[in-house]
Formats: C-alpha cells, sequence, structure tokens
C-alpha cells in the first residue's frame, strides 16, 4: 500500500546537519523524555488530596470533588496518590463554599412559571496546594469559582452541569501545580 507520507530517506545524501535534524527529530518522535501528562516541579513526587469540607446543602459535592481532583492528578500528572498527609510532597485542601443553580435561557412569555432551556450551576471554593518539601503555598484561591451548564430538552440534568464545574476546578488545580514548573 502506497502512503504519500512514508518516504525513503537514504540518510548518505543528507548533509551532516540534516542527519543531525533526522537524529534530533527521532528521538522526539520515539518520545525520549516525552509526555502528554502535565508538567509538576521536579521536588514533587507524591500528593494528598484531603477531603474538601462543604459549606453547601448540597453534600454529595464533597465526595464529588475530592474523587476528581483524586482522577485528575492520577491521569494527568506523574505524582503518587498517598493516603496519609504526613507522606505527601503537595498537600490539597480546600472548602465547597458555594453551590448555585441559575437559569441562562427560558421562554419570557411565561412570566408565573417560565420554561427553562438551559441552566448553569455555579460552584464557588476555597483552595490551597501546599509545597511540603519547600514548607510553602504553591497557590492559593480563597473564591475559585467555575460553572457547568446543561439542557434538559438534550435530556442532560444537573448532575451533568455539577459534573462540568468539577471537572473545569480539578484541571484549574493541576494547571496550577503545573504552572509552578
Amino acid at each position: 500500500m502506497y502512503s504519500m507520507f512514508a518516504k525513503k530517506i537514504d540518510l548518505r545524501s543528507v548533509s551532516k546537519a540534516g542527519r543531525y535534524r533526522w537524529l534530533a527529530l527521532g528521538l522526539f518522535v520515539t518520545g525520549c523524555g516525552y509526555s502528554f501528562r502535565s508538567p509538576v516541579p521536579s521536588h514533587l513526587n507524591t500528593v494528598y488530596v484531603a477531603t474538601f469540607d462543604n459549606e453547601t446543602r448540597e453534600f454529595q459535592l464533597t465526595q464529588q470533588l475530592t474523587e476528581q481532583i483524586i482522577n485528575e492528578f492520577l491521569t494527568e500528572s506523574r505524582l503518587e496518590l498517598v493516603s496519609d498527609e504526613d507522606d505527601a510532597d503537595l498537600v490539597v485542601q480546600g472548602a465547597i463554599l458555594d453551590y448555585e443553580e441559575e437559569a441562562l435561557s427560558y421562554d419570557p412569555g411565561e412570566t408565573v412559571n417560565p420554561d427553562v432551556f438551559t441552566r448553569r450551576v455555579v460552584l464557588r471554593i476555597d483552595i490551597e496546594l501546599l509545597d511540603e518539601v519547600r514548607e510553602q503555598t504553591l497557590w492559593q484561591n480563597r473564591a475559585l469559582t467555575e460553572w457547568g451548564e446543561f439542557n434538559e430538552d438534550d435530556g442532560e440534568d444537573r448532575e451533568t452541569g455539577i459534573d462540568r464545574a468539577i471537572e473545569k476546578i480539578a484541571e484549574e488545580v493541576l494547571r496550577h501545580v503545573a504552572q509552578e514548573f
């Protein structure tokens, strides 16, 4: 089978500088030291994610947020999860401060009970990332706010909105660890 991308290259006919370029490209492509995971500071090897405090009436948020942040670190970083805070190089801790549900689009013709088409879940948390190796706060945000939309006409429910908001929070947390790299 012929592919327009497959082309045999005779390295004897390529200049010395060209060979080095091919070698560099080959090392890059084969993944020599390259990873799709988020880079984290080299002095951090372990992470502990404390169960988030919850100041809302949405009690399930505690477990959902804690598990999503753990999952983000396990799948998108090289850090190893530890079950004891004393064994961690990085500690993630915080509290869920607020949960709101807002109507984004609705039928304005209905004044008493309008039909709502799209809603948004808004979560606000207080979060802190502690670098236990260097004994400093890596990042802190007392009012990190993220949202997730859902459309009931598309078969989505508020859990979809919650999942989307929590996923954004987890990504933001890991981004701030990687940003320090």
